[in-house]
């Protein structure tokens, strides 16, 4: 039994083969049936052929010397049987044939040999009324041949005009046979002519069957008739009725094709001439053809084989792709990042290293990102009607013929059903090898962090380290929606030395630190916040005052939000499509009358979109997002406080201005087989541990109490 999953040819899985071919045996040799026996078998007949040689020698001593001398028979010789006569035969006759040699011999004198019980009379012609002549099968000269091969009916018209005079023939009624009377000899004669007519026509014809994979078995026939008349096999016709010797017979039940002939040679040209026919019909004639794929999805590879090789019939629609979010859209945006995404927040005090977030990895199989996974599925026209291929008006198609190519996604198992013939499905299939491979997948390491900017990072981050703080190669960043700069950084750890040397000078808090595991050219997205709801419009109706109010609300996205896609080169460049923001919600109101105010939030935003190319394993730093946070406050003994002059003693004011500074590193490192995902697993495994570690910030905290509260109970009870 074939696999589930294995690509061929629907249907007829093997080919027909050439058919059978017989070809005829001649042979000289004929032999006459005849109803019933041929008369008393001539007595020691054994087979053995003589040679007689009689030269006017007297028909009694002729007599003798075949009945007595060589049959060894009883006989008698009327006396009035008298005459000479010569016989000289050039070949030996058999036993069985002396009888009728004698028989002609006597008809030469007007005598003949008739059979009374086992004793042979010679006597003369007109003597022998009554009893039953000597060879023949039939009594008073008369004879029933039965026919095998032939019609009586047209024997007989065949063979009247070769009738002698005396004698008579007719067709038997009731069955396949011959009725024969007249004398010995000319029955004789009508014997052996019925002979060479009733014999098997077809033993010394050759046969050929041809089968047709496909096509008209008529369409076939007529093809080799024409080839087999113009190479001149079929030239020979027959008087009576016109047809060819070499006959090619269409046989549309089994969709076959049967010739025959006279000549062996023309079956041999037939069969050559149907190879070639066939053969250039295999490369023409299209057939149904499933390839599963290994690692695209069909409805994706449907589409790009379509474009090229049926363009004027694209019924395939391609699996959606996730686009980057435009920081002023409004609504919300689905998505989850391929693999295990993690994240964590946190802050880091001065003069200590937490832990960045929290952060995991898995999933290192094949499957790689979530997104793009789903199936586009077909066209509609494509769905109802699979076998056409959906090639009709609603699909685009132009209601084409249905012999044309087709190529029909099935989303269910993951495979293509092509339609074609032989050099396209080579072609389809070539090209298969090159689209339809293992996709790389890319692990993307990102630390989303706020950096306070003090008197040491009052230019930036990015000043910060091209002044020395940090070995850091400064670029432009390509094709960027907001203006920024940004960096490279060199290292294995390049991430995690950056935000040690701003924890050394400023506050950092961490944000973020997801990894995340995406297939190449595969968008992955990381939400990490909340919806927050909004009212966007409040209606109530006029004609009453008890109408209820109609609110209208939205949600938006807030947080920390971040989508990569990358695109891994050949020479080891990976580009990055960034697309990073980072939302915060303020309170405030966006309508401040008292009869039509709308309390809602307001968010502020911080987002960077950018496309930038690295190498595998580097980290590029995004910054120069930077905020300033105002903040007054007054504070006091609610109303005295706002006293002009003695208010500033019954209250505290202050007014404090910060500035933060949006900071995204990103490390991709491409998985370009198993080895490295192992790789990449066991560091995850190593890095575990530590996830748990308490910080080095509150390990110098000092605590209170004791280390072991237990203690002091075990040692109250004399427990050590």
């Amino acid at each position: 039994m074939a696999s589930i999953r294995e690509d061929g040819p629907v249907g007829r899985t093997a080919s027909l083969g050439t058919g059978g071919v017989s070809y005829g045996v001649n042979s000289d040799t004929q032999s006459t049936a005849s109803a019933g026996s041929a008369g008393a078998p001539a007595p020691g007949a054994t087979g053995a052929g003589a040679t007689l040689d009689f030269a006017d020698t007297d028909i009694r001593a002729v007599a003798a010397q075949i009945l007595g001398g060589m049959l060894h028979a009883n006989y008698t010789i009327d006396p009035g049987v008298h005459g000479t006569v010569s016989l000289h035969s050039s070949t030996p006759i058999s036993s069985d044939q002396l009888l009728p040699t004698l028989g002609v011999l006597l008809s030469q004198v007007n005598a003949t040999l008739v059979t009374d019980g086992a004793l042979y009379r010679i006597v003369p012609t007109s003597g022998a009324n009554s009893p039953a002549l000597a060879g023949a099968a039939g009594a008073a000269g008369s004879q029933i041949i039965p026919l095998h091969y032939v019609g009586a009916d047209d024997l007989v018209r065949v063979l009247q005009p070769f009738v002698s005079q005396g004698a008579r023939i007719a067709a038997a009624p009731g069955g396949n046979a011959i009725l024969l009377a007249g004398d010995p000899t000319a029955r004789e004669a009508l014997a052996g002519l019925i002979a060479a007519f009733d014999v098997n026509s077809l033993a010394g014809q050759s046969f050929a069957l041809f089968p047709v994979d496909s096509g008209s078995a008529k369409d076939m026939a007529n093809a080799l008739q024409q080839a087999i008349d113009t190479s001149g096999g079929g030239n020979a016709r027959t008087p009576s009725n016109g047809d060819q010797a070499t006959r090619v017979i269409p046989m549309d039940r089994i969709n076959a094709v049967l010739v025959t002939a006279n000549n062996p040679a023309t079956i041999s040209a037939a069969e050559r001439i149907f190879g070639l026919i066939r053969r250039r019909q295999n490369t023409t004639t299209r057939s149904w053809t499933v390839y599963y794929l290994q690692n695209g999805h069909s409805n994706d590879v449907a589409y790009i084989l379509q474009q090229a090789f049926t363009p004027d019939h694209v019924t395939a629609t391609p699996t959606p792709t996730a686009t980057v979010k435009s920081p002023s859209d409004t609504s919300q945006s689905g998505g989850a990042a391929g693999g295990i995404s993690g994240a964590g927040t946190g802050g880091l005090g001065n003069g200590g290293v937490g832990g960045i977030g929290g952060g995991s990895l898995g999933g290192l199989g094949a499957s790689g990102s979530g997104l793009g996974s789903s199936s586009g599925g077909g066209s509609s026209a494509s769905s109802a009607n699979p076998l056409l291929g959906g090639l009709d008006a609603a699909s685009g198609g132009s209601g084409g013929s249905n012999d044309e190519m087709r190529i029909i996604p099935d989303g269910q198992n993951n495979a293509l059903l092509i339609y074609g013939t032989p050099q396209e499905l080579s072609t389809v299939q070539e090209t298969l090898r090159k689209i339809d491979i293992i996709p790389l997948q890319v692990r993307i390491d990102a630390v989303i962090a706020e950096v306070q900017l003090n008197d040491a990072l009052r230019y930036g981050t990015q000043f910060f380290f091209k002044s020395g703080g940090l070995n850091g190669t400064l670029t432009s960043v390509f094709n960027a929606t907001n203006s920024f700069s940004g960096y490279f950084l060199a290292g294995s750890d390049a991430s995690q030395v950056a935000l040690d040397m701003l924890q050394a000078v400023s506050t950092v808090h961490v944000l973020s630190s997801p990894e995340l595991m995406v297939l190449d050219n595969q968008p992955a997205r990381l939400e990490v916040g909340d919806l927050v709801p909004y009212l966007t419009q409040q209606a109530q109706s006029t004609v009453t005052s008890t109408s209820d109010i109609i609110n209208s609300v939205s949600y938006e996205q807030t947080g920390v939000i971040l989508e990569v896609t990358p695109r891994v080169s050949s020479d080891g460049l990976v580009t990055l499509d960034i697309a990073q923001e980072v939302s915060n919600v303020n309170t405030t109101a966006t309508s401040t009358s008292s009869t039509t105010g709308i309390n809602s939030p307001t968010f502020t935003q911080r987002d960077v979109q950018s496309r930038v190319v690295v190498q595998d394993g580097q980290t590029i730093g995004l910054a120069g997002l930077i905020q300033d946070n105002v903040t007054r406050s007054n504070q006091g003994v609610p109303f005295i406080k706002d006293i002009p002059v003695i208010g500033a003693l019954f209250g505290q004011q202050s007014n404090t201005r910060t500035r933060d500074e949006l900071l995204v590193l990103i490390t991709p490192h491409v998985i370009h087989d198993q080895r490295d995902a192992l790789d990449l697993t066991e560091d995850l495994r190593e890095q575990l541990p530590n996830a748990a570690a308490v910080p080095q910030v509150l390990q110098q905290m000092p605590l209170s109490g004791s280390d072991d509260p237990t203690a002091v109970i075990r040692k109250r009870f004399g427990s050590p």
